[in-house]
């Protein structure tokens, strides 16, 4: 059965051969632009002479192979690359010919490449899907604003005495997981450590990539036994008491899916269109003006320069024929948003690339029943992120030419390294190295005094008759008399208290034992972990 709307010129001309020559077997195989043999190679990186998907000739691609273009996702590994905008469209929507299951690739369930969604289809993926999409919907408005204006303040808080700040690397990059790890019902101090590890799974380093991995599966797996334990008013909390009954391991995989297309393709959403503010004065004055609305910007920037290019995360039900190819079952879709939103068919306006605002057709929230379920909740958090920052950081322009920018060398992730800038410094200054003013003696404050009247001396037959002056007694006969010699005073020693018995019976509780706190996986993890290491 034919599918799709690309190129009709049969599969050769697609493919460059038949369905077992497309991947590099013997006979006539497709020829990458670039090394003009083999297929299209994916895994190989800049430093291998590769280009990233924002150097990628998505035109001449299109031109040559039409909607769909053979790809080698890892050595050995081949799919395919979506470069229609209907193609994209088409995969994402149908669920009856591309699943988002891999066990039809793989036996073992493990996808070739990212996903960016839940991998089930049907009622499975239902049920997976709705507590996520409830707990997400708990969280409106009145909520979600005042935890994303919190962890900005404070962020912004550590750099704005400096006048200068990396907002990607101070801002953008720990803010989403500030705010989810908030919404996930954790102390700020947990906060810190999910964006500590978020940073190194981004580094690159393998070597500190790899215990990161494993660390931010703990604290999942932490997250989860806590609040099944102790559950809250809070995400978390909400998906272990759904109905569904997810297990504690479907639960892990659902907040960590959460996390992982949350936390990156949000941040360089932020850093993205805090790029086109910075670069373009128009849109920083439509922005500003009221007429560029924030919820139109940020389609704007969806459409411009979308946080993701590319993704995997479908798979072929069977044998087709689709866009001019021929795919086996099992084989791997991969998404291309990139090529997609610079199709001639949907982007005629590419001269006036404002006219783009407002048009929510771009293809990064997704389409059909994996559509992602925080579209609100993101554009919500963009948006906060985007107004705070420009209201505190006043008079901010780039530290750093255009040119100069450093992009993540990933053909997946369309964000900067880092996006230094320069603003008017605020806050209170350190004055450590500064000359101390000089001290000036305190004014002297003269204080009255009130004296309390004593009281007179007791009377009567309780007290004893004072003496005379002299301390003699007035007897007559003792006056005649030789006075003896003193004796020399004796010094009262006090008499030690002696200390009330305690109380027994059944008038007085038994003492408590002492409780030893045992600290659970998750506080664990946060006392041995050793942040920016």
């Amino acid at each position: 059965m034919s599918q799709g709307t690309g190129s009709t010129g049969g599969s050769d001309a697609a493919t460059g051969g038949s369905e077992g020559t497309a991947f590099g077997g013997s006979g006539g195989a497709a020829r990458c632009p670039f090394t003009g043999e083999g297929a299209l190679p994916l895994h190989r990186g800049p430093d291998r002479g590769e280009a990233s998907a924002a150097e990628l000739p998505w035109e001449q691609l299109r031109s040559q192979y039409g909607g769909l273009v053979p790809v080698e996702i890892a050595p050995g590994v081949p799919g395919w690359l979506l470069l229609g905008y209907k193609e994209n469209l088409q995969v994402l929507r149908d669920q009856t010919y591309f699943s988002a299951d891999p066990r039809p690739w793989s036996p073992s369930g493990v996808p070739p490449a990212r996903s960016g969604a839940l991998n089930r289809d049907g009622d499975e993926h239902q049920r997976l899907r709705v507590p996520i999409v409830d707990a997400l919907a708990s969280v409106g408005t009145p909520q979600l604003v005042p935890a994303v204006e919190r962890a900005a303040v404070h962020l912004i808080g550590l750099v704005e005495s400096a006048g200068s700040a990396d907002l990607i690397g101070d801002y953008a990059a720990p803010l989403p997981a500030l705010i989810l790890n908030e919404l996930f019902g954790l102390p700020d101090s947990y906060g810190h450590l999910l964006a500590d590890l978020t940073a190194r799974l981004w580094s690159g380093d393998p070597a500190r990539a790899e215990p990161a991995a494993l660390a931010v599966r703990s604290y999942f797996e932490g997250l989860v036994a806590r609040k099944r334990a102790d559950p809250g008013q809070d995400i978390t909390s909400l998906i272990l008491e759904h109905p569904h009954g997810l297990t504690d391991d479907e639960a892990v995989e659902a907040l960590s899916l959460l996390w992982e297309t949350g936390h990156e393709p949000t941040t360089h959403l932020i850093g993205n269109a805090l790029l086109k503010l910075l670069e373009d004065p128009n849109v920083w004055t439509a922005y500003l003006g009221g007429t560029l609305t924030p919820e139109d910007f940020v389609d704007y920037v969806m459409w411009t320069d979308s946080p993701i290019r590319m993704l995997a995360g479908r798979y072929s039900t069977m044998d087709i024929g689709f866009a001019g190819a021929r795919i086996r079952q099992g084989d791997p879709l991969l998404f291309g948003f990139a090529s997609a939103h610079t199709d001639p068919s949907v982007s005629r306006v590419a001269d006036d690339a404002m006219a783009l605002a407002g048009n929510r057709s771009h293809l990064s929230w997704g389409a059909g029943a994996h559509r992602c379920p925080a579209t609100a909740f993101t554009r919500e958090l963009v948006r906060t992120a985007i107004d705070t920052v420009v209201d505190r950081m006043r008079g901010m322009v780039m530290a750093v030419e255009s040119a100069e920018l450093r992009w993540r060398a990933s053909l997946s992730v369309h964000g900067l390294e880092e996006l230094p800038v320069w603003f008017t410094p605020t806050g209170e200054r350190d004055q450590r190295g500064e000359r101390p003013e000089e001290s000036r003696p305190e004014p002297v404050v003269t204080r009255w005094v009130r004296r309390r009247k004593r009281k007179p001396a007791g009377q009567g037959a309780r007290y004893q008759a004072p003496l005379p002056r002299g301390g003699q007694p007035e007897d007559g006969a003792a006056k005649n008399e030789t006075p003896a010699p003193a004796a020399p005073a004796r010094t009262a020693k006090p008499r030690p208290r002696r200390a009330a018995p305690r109380g027994a019976g059944a008038r007085y509780q038994a003492p408590f034992a002492e409780e030893t706190h045992t600290p659970d996986p998750l506080e664990q993890l946060l006392h041995t972990w050793r942040p920016r290491g």
